[in-house]
């Protein structure tokens, strides 16, 4: 499986983090055979200001060969073309700014031009999963209006709401409950996956 996460200007880095951190293993295992990052300049901003950490530890990872980083303004990458066959597209968080362009066709970077390509290459033979997880309140009526439009064509709004009925302790295992909802979408819940009541 080939998956490429964006990451947008939207407050909620930790989700990224969080989510690249689950799948990691999975790459090291070989379930997922490519695991690909698109940073916006506002997503590097609200990163560094959020968890600083985070930008560090995820260059280590691309130095490693673990994770790819594409740069957002780059259309000469994998992602960009859907004969490359990725299968899915993360943007967490998304922001109100990319769910609209995305909404409206705008393919003005390489982001929104992935999200393209997931939603005009998926078809029952290979399917491509789009997931926004939209980190906003409150919702306008053009956000809403966009969501849907997203949805309407084949997108997943996934918006970034934690759980709170596994008891989390700390802001990671609250985060952890948005991202377990993300890898379930994917087909790759993991092992001690938690529902309602579980």
């Amino acid at each position: 499986m080939k998956i490429a996460i964006g990451i947008t200007g939207a407050s909620g880095t930790l989700y990224a983090e969080r989510l690249l951190r689950h799948l990691l293993p999975l790459r090291e295992a070989g379930d997922v055979e490519t695991l690909a990052v698109i940073l916006t300049k506002n997503g590097c901003d609200v990163a560094q200001f959020e968890r600083p950490e985070f930008l560090p530890w995820l260059a280590t990872q691309s130095l490693a060969g673990q994770i790819a980083e594409y740069r957002n303004d780059d259309f000469f990458t994998p992602v960009a073309s859907g004969s490359a066959g990725f299968d899915a597209l993360v943007i967490v968080p998304c922001s109100m700014g990319m769910a609209g362009r995305i909404a409206g066709g705008i393919s003005d970077d390489l982001i929104s031009r992935a999200a393209d390509v997931m939603l005009k290459e998926n078809s029952p033979f290979h399917p491509h999963t789009l997931i926004l997880c939209p980190r906003e309140t409150p919702l306008s009526l053009i956000h809403l209006q966009n969501l849907t439009a997203v949805r309407e064509a084949g997108g997943i709004i996934l918006p970034a709401m934690p759980s709170f009925y596994t008891h989390p302790k700390t802001l990671e295992e609250a985060a952890d409950t948005v991202v377990l909802r993300i890898l379930s979408q994917l087909g790759l819940t993991p092992s001690g996956y938690r529902g309602w009541q579980e």
